[in-house]
């Protein structure tokens, strides 16, 4: 039986360093152009964040202008105005006419203007039962 063998033909020393030589500067090319490629990338990305910073810097001031504009609007005469010009002429309560409530809507128990509007219940139930109209008067804040 014969053997068929194939034969390898061996390379120079030239030849084999000029493979080498060329697999070295085709490498050191790839490597380059990869650099290039992610150099110009991060390029992009920094610019669109720089770009998403000033976007983001101009709706923060924006922000606080329209919370110093809201602020401005919540005074007591900014209100007053604001109701006068809607043709609605009143006043903010003293603090002794606020009610503070509990979460579960209950009044908070101990409270001055709780009590006189209690008392208010009172006087109009008990001139309700005696067959006499209640007239109750409520005090206006005027000239206060």
């Amino acid at each position: 039986m014969k053997r068929n063998r194939k034969r390898t033909k061996k390379m120079s020393v030239v030849a084999t360093n000029s493979m080498r030589l060329g697999a070295v500067l085709l490498a050191f090319f790839v490597m380059v152009i990869i650099n290039h490629l992610s150099s110009s990338s991060c390029a992009q990305l920094m610019k669109a964040k720089g770009l998403k910073e000033r976007e983001i810097a101009k709706l923060e001031d924006s922000r606080m202008r329209e919370s110093t504009r809201w602020e401005e609007m919540k005074t007591p005469e900014k209100i007053k105005t604001a109701l006068l010009r809607h043709g609605l002429a009143m006043e903010l309560p003293r603090p002794d006419q606020n009610v503070k409530m509990l979460p579960d809507g209950r009044p908070r128990p101990g409270q001055l203007s709780l009590a006189r509007a209690k008392q208010r219940e009172r006087d109009i139930a008990s001139a309700g039962r005696s067959g006499v109209p209640a007239i109750v008067s409520y005090r206006r804040g005027r000239g206060r």
